[in-house]
């Protein structure tokens, strides 16, 4: 019954990160992100990823119903780079300058015991 309950739990997880990613295909392709809704279980983690152009200013808030830790972060071949360290907070109004080619992905984990509710905007310039 465990073992099922932990693979249920990893298809959901990845079902989430999924949802939660898109990749840009081109000029236009990434659309403003306005009031996304989302709950994340006690524990979980949720990535909101796209693909921007280095010198794309991006523009991001949200508001969690209890802090969750948080940081933008990108991926290169010799390690992970933060665009905004990880950082427990329960609301932020910020944005940065994409500095690399590579997906950059908004990240929020849930180290609380109970679901948290996260709701976020996210628009490129």
């Amino acid at each position: 019954m465990r073992k099922e309950f932990i693979v249920l739990m990893v298809i959901a997880a990845a079902m989430m990160l999924l949802i939660g990613c898109a990749g840009k295909q081109g000029p236009g392709a990434h659309g403003d992100i306005k009031g996304k809704k989302i709950t994340v279980a006690s524990g979980d983690f949720f990535e909101a990823c796209d693909k921007w152009e280095p010198g794309d200013k991006v523009n991001f808030s949200f508001t969690s119903s209890k802090p969750v830790m948080f940081n933008v972060h990108y991926h290169e071949k010799h390690g992970k780079f933060y665009a905004i360290k990880d950082q427990m907070i329960d609301k932020l109004d910020s944005s940065f300058i994409v500095q690399s080619k590579n997906i950059h992905c908004c990240f929020w984990k849930n180290n609380n015991d109970k679901y948290v509710t996260i709701t976020y905007d996210m628009s490129v310039e």
